[in-house]
């Protein structure tokens, strides 16, 4: 199959990882992909520092006429069997594409409050029950809609051991390392995470934020710690690439997140072996099965965090087994390999869904003479 992804991204979060994850996927199945989308963030850097095809698409808002007429030519010109949309910005153009052209189009939904633009889709595929559930609600018809888990590769064999981990963040063996890997938005709940930590009152506790740390939020959580007394304990380490090393530095992971489709962190933790402290919301119950792999607790309860925290930090063999079950969960549930085969089998249930229907469609586009498709 030969499939343009398409998404709008300037920076680095779990939509960005999961774009970038199935890409590599599909073609180490055997398909031919290009990304499409702007090339000058995160995901587009990274499409080409793994030799992917790409198709430079600003996409400036929801009505850039330009930028949907050049995927659509590229598309013909490319002889792409599908346009796979991702989000509402992706889902807009690939379909919209899709419409002048006549190759089918369909989606991935990433949150469980963005509900338009999707009706469009052939099949919109989302990354959890959760975010399905909000699209019920919103009208979409069932028929349309598969969940297919996220997954990712599995980065233990790129960690070091734990005790190396430690040492090269300068951490001490006797030290509880709390982690917590996201963007610094309001949504990620990183003042529940310092709220906790304060009422844990524990000398020997480190919280590493891993994240960019550059905007308003994380200054204002960086005044938070101040004003608890914690600052000393709480580890600011800016966005990385080392995120393995970190995990594998951890205790527990923390995600304090007020919404949350599933949460990317969440399995490379489960995959790490490494248990969770979460919060009860959106996916997350699906990526952490309480009392199992983690403790799940209530939506801004720093109290009740702290709690759980301390419940596990106190039993060591609790967070041992839970982290192997955690592990054997990621391998059956979330492993990249899972999800690419899922999305393939809906690609396919696509095709051959509209395969009368190519054979006259599409409105004639003038030909396209540049050459936007670029590799490095």
């Amino acid at each position: 199959m030969r499939i343009i992804m398409v998404e709008h991204s300037h920076l680095l979060g779990g939509v960005e990882r999961h774009v970038l994850d199935l890409l590599l996927a599909l073609r180490a199945n055997g398909h031919t992909v290009c990304f499409a989308g702007p090339l000058d963030g995160w995901l587009g850097e990274q499409c080409q520092r793994h030799d992917l095809a790409t198709l430079a698409l600003p996409m400036r808002g929801m009505l850039d006429v330009l930028s949907a007429l050049r995927l659509a030519r590229f598309a013909r010109r490319w002889q792409a069997d599908l346009l796979h949309g991702h989000t509402q910005r992706g889902t807009r153009y690939a379909t919209w594409a899709g419409r002048w052209t006549g190759i089918p189009a369909l989606a991935t939904a990433h949150s469980t409050h963005a509900h338009r633009r999707f009706e469009r889709a052939a099949r919109t595929i989302c990354v959890s029950d959760a975010v399905r559930a909000s699209l019920l609600a919103h009208g979409l018809p069932a028929a349309r809609l598969t969940r297919i888990h996220s997954g990712i590769a599995d980065p233990a064999p790129l960690a070091p051991p734990r005790g190396d981990a430690r040492r090269m963040l300068g951490l001490g063996d006797d030290t509880l390392v709390l982690g917590m890997i996201a963007r610094f938005v309001r949504a990620k709940g990183h003042e529940v995470a310092i709220e906790a930590l304060a009422r844990l009152q524990r000398a020997n506790a480190v919280l590493l934020l891993a994240g960019a740390d550059d905007n308003d939020q994380a200054e204002a959580m960086r005044r938070l710690a101040a004003e608890r007394g914690v600052a000393g304990q709480i580890r600011f380490l800016g966005e990385r690439s080392d995120v393995p090393r970190i995990l594998a530095a951890c205790d527990l992971v923390l995600a304090p997140s007020h919404r949350e489709a599933l949460s990317l962190a969440l399995l490379e933790a489960a995959a790490m072996g490494v248990p969770a402290v979460a919060s009860r919301v959106g996916g997350i119950p699906e990526a952490v099965e309480d009392g199992v792999t983690g403790l799940l607790v209530p939506d801004r309860d720093p109290a009740a965090f702290a709690a759980a925290i301390a419940r596990l930090a106190d039993d060591p063999a609790a967070r041992r087994q839970m982290g192997a079950a955690a592990r054997q969960r990621f391998l059956l549930r979330f492993a990249r390999e899972r999800m690419c085969e899922a999305v393939e089998s809906v690609y396919r249930e696509v095709l051959d869904a509209h395969a009368p229907r190519r054979l006259g469609a599409g409105a004639p586009l003038a030909t396209y003479s540049s050459s936007p498709i670029s590799r490095r």
